[in-house]
């Protein structure tokens, strides 16, 4: 993992060395993610630098395919002008998938406590842009995959007359995989 995002961040860097006059770019996006489990909400922001066809940066947001989570991601596209003002872009996207837990503690006659442990996230996708004024901005339209992962733990203390109690644990591994539907200004 650490070798992809250092090469991914060496190659920005020596792009952005090799250019004359890169500018901060932001995609700002809302959608729905259709998956396996069920269709849930998006939001992400994705900001960095565009130099004629090509743009990279660091974007993140907050994911409520199956469970919530924050994805933080490197992400890269390029363009394709279609006709004045409109564009066709390939998108890609790489990084680590942090989960917000929904609950700390599960009661019962057992006490079951879990715990998270991140995973990986990658995205790919095809959007439209559209101009709007006459600057940079546009009206943003992408259809893509994702695809998420992420570790629950759950430690349940088995209930006892003489302290400590034993316990179990048990581990689920999720990869989740989802189609997504954004709608989004950038400039």
């Amino acid at each position: 993992m650490r070798l992809v995002l250092t090469a991914v961040f060496s190659l920005l860097l020596i792009t952005l060395a090799a250019q004359q006059k890169p500018r901060f770019s932001t995609m700002n996006s809302v959608g729905i993610l259709i998956g396996e489990h069920d269709t849930a909400p998006l939001l992400e922001t994705v900001n960095g630098v565009v130099y004629r066809n090509w743009f990279g940066g660091i974007g993140t947001g907050i994911d409520w395919h199956y469970s919530r989570s924050i994805p933080l991601f490197f992400s890269g596209a390029r363009f394709f002008p279609v006709k004045t003002g409109k564009q066709l872009q390939i998108t890609s996207g790489v990084g680590i998938n942090f989960p917000w837990s929904n609950s700390d503690y599960i009661g019962g006659w057992f006490t079951t406590t879990p715990s998270y442990k991140n995973g990986l996230y990658w995205n790919t996708g095809l959007g439209y842009r559209i101009a709007v004024g006459k600057r940079h901005d546009a009206l943003l339209f992408h259809l893509g995959y994702v695809n998420k992962t992420y570790t629950q733990v759950n430690t349940t203390t088995i209930p006892c007359l003489i302290p400590p109690c034993p316990e179990t644990k048990e581990s689920f591994h999720y990869s989740l995989n989802a189609l997504s539907v954004k709608l989004g200004w950038g400039f």
